[in-house]
């Protein structure tokens, strides 16, 4: 949004505001898989078919998440953060990430490596006490214990996608993801020599594109010079 809002004194002009855009052509990607089996077991179990349907689309969804998070870390152009390891933690450069969102932003998610949230997690302090709680009960025996959900107040997205040793910090408004019909999924038996084996293919596909909209709203943190 181009312009201000500001206040306006009763029986003055409203200040004009636009908005504007860059024209960019972003192409759809199609994610896509298949699976065979036979139709005896579809017939004699039909609960398999389902079985194997929801197989096939929470696999094309996970697909599909890594999609979007490679999509939205190898923009050119957004933020950067970095932090040294000793006097600025990983912790330290998350925070960073999210104060560096928040000047136009509030900050929706971070994707994280296992890796580096087993390394959070598992962080003590002088006394040995992990900082996130113990495996029994909270910090210093204060709290249920709990896997936490978030860091700094930021909701975590766990993939193996983001590289260990760095974060992925965004907005909702700066990325959109675009769908063509949602996810389709196909069951046919004349598929090259299935008739024959008596067996059906199901197919699982979608056709999306994601694009970071505002290159404010995402930020990389990765270890550097800080």
């Amino acid at each position: 949004t181009n312009g201000g809002i500001s206040p306006t004194a009763q029986n003055n002009k409203k200040p004009q505001v636009s908005t504007s855009f860059a024209p960019t052509t972003l192409a759809l990607a199609k994610l896509d898989a298949w699976l065979k089996e036979t139709d005896e077991i579809l017939t004699d179990a039909p609960f398999l078919a389902s079985e194997c349907q929801n197989t096939l689309m929470h696999q094309l969804g996970k697909v599909e998440d890594n999609y979007v998070i490679n999509a939205i870390g190898s923009t050119v152009g957004i933020g950067a953060a970095t932090y040294d390891g000793t006097t600025k933690t990983f912790a330290d450069g998350i925070l960073a990430s999210i104060l560096k969102v928040k000047e136009k932003y509030d900050a929706s998610v971070i994707y994280l490596n296992p890796a580096d949230i087993y390394s959070l997690l598992s962080a003590k302090d002088s006394n040995k006490q992990y900082y996130g709680g113990g495996y029994f009960t909270g910090a210093y025996g204060n709290g249920a214990v709990g896997i936490p959900s978030s860091i700094w107040g930021v909701p975590i997205y766990t993939s193996s996608e983001v590289s260990q040793g760095a974060a992925l910090v965004a907005a909702r408004e700066a990325v959109k993801t675009w769908r063509k019909g949602g996810m389709d999924v196909a069951i046919a038996a004349e598929n090259e020599d299935d008739f024959l084996y008596n067996r059906v293919t199901l197919r699982a596909e979608v056709r999306l594109a994601t694009a970071v909209v505002d290159l404010k709203g995402v930020v990389l943190l990765e270890q550097g010079n800080s």
